[in-house]
């Protein structure tokens, strides 16, 4: 009976000895896997392995000291090998520590690498997630504006460029690049103002010269002259001239109730710009 109790003892021992050893074993692969690549996963893969350094150093004080008593495991070699995992955690540690403060840049650096394959969808969703982390990132908020002013949309790119003055910390080199988009932004918008007063779209016009008017008052003074309040000008005679061509239009067509509709319009926009 003693025996039989002597040898039970053992091999639950022995089970003991091997499932720690497994353990070890796992953590070393779970830590292995751990991204350094993907900032999606980095925050939560830095606190994966927090876990995991809370148990090897539950395992390092109440679990290999144990280890001694293995009857088929040499206790050295155990230490070597929880040295060797607990090695590989502190180091990806370290290094996930870094990348979690910079998981911004990383969502830049791939919105850059879209846009270079020109898929804009990916780079979008990237850009987005770069300012969800960051929201004074001052490149990605510069790629952002221009993106928007490529896709024309000149409110959303003064409203972009005014963050970056206001609230984005810019280096010399940043201070350039942003320099030379937001004069981009100007000519493209007044060009864009002018062309429309050349086709006779006066309405669109008068809308593309307030925002600029709204870029000149929120803008460094310097990008600015008295040219966007001319085109503004010019596109409200052009509107009210629209409403005073419609009505006589109208009248020829002896469809006198549009052209006394419009001959009202005119006179309403005529007292509003008067009042401005």
């Amino acid at each position: 009976m003693i025996i039989l109790w002597t040898t039970v003892a053992v091999s639950y021992a022995q089970a003991d000895c091997d499932a720690l050893l497994s353990q070890l074993e796992r953590w070393e692969t779970r830590v292995e896997e751990l991204t350094l690549d993907d900032p999606e996963l980095i925050s939560l893969h830095y606190l994966f392995l927090q876990d995991i350094i809370r148990d090897l150093d539950y395992f390092r004080t109440r679990q290999l000291p144990a280890m001694t008593r293995c009857p088929d495991k040499d206790y050295y070699q155990v230490r070597a090998v929880y040295q060797r995992v607990r090695g590989k955690a502190d180091a990806k540690e370290a290094r996930l520590r870094v990348l979690r403060d910079h998981v911004d840049d990383l969502f830049y650096q791939k919105a850059e690498e879209e846009l270079r394959y020109q898929t804009l969808s990916q780079c979008h969703y990237f850009l987005d997630r770069a300012l969800q982390y960051n929201p004074v990132h001052a490149d990605a908020l510069l790629l952002k504006a221009q993106l928007q002013l490529q896709d024309a949309k000149y409110e959303e790119a003064v409203e972009t460029v005014h963050i970056i003055y206001t609230r984005a910390s810019l280096t010399e080199r940043q201070e350039q690049r942003v320099s030379d988009f937001t004069l981009e932004l100007y000519e493209q918008m007044y060009n864009r103002g002018q062309w429309l007063v050349q086709q006779g779209r006066a309405a669109e016009a008068l809308e593309t010269f307030q925002t600029l008017e709204h870029f000149c008052n929120n803008m460094p003074s310097g990008y600015c002259n008295d040219d966007y309040y001319r085109g503004i000008l010019v596109s409200r005679e052009g509107v009210y001239e629209s409403y005073i061509s419609i009505a006589k239009a109208a009248e020829k067509r002896h469809n006198y109730d549009m052209a006394k509709k419009f001959y009202y319009y005119a006179e309403e926009y005529k007292k509003q710009m008067e009042q401005r």
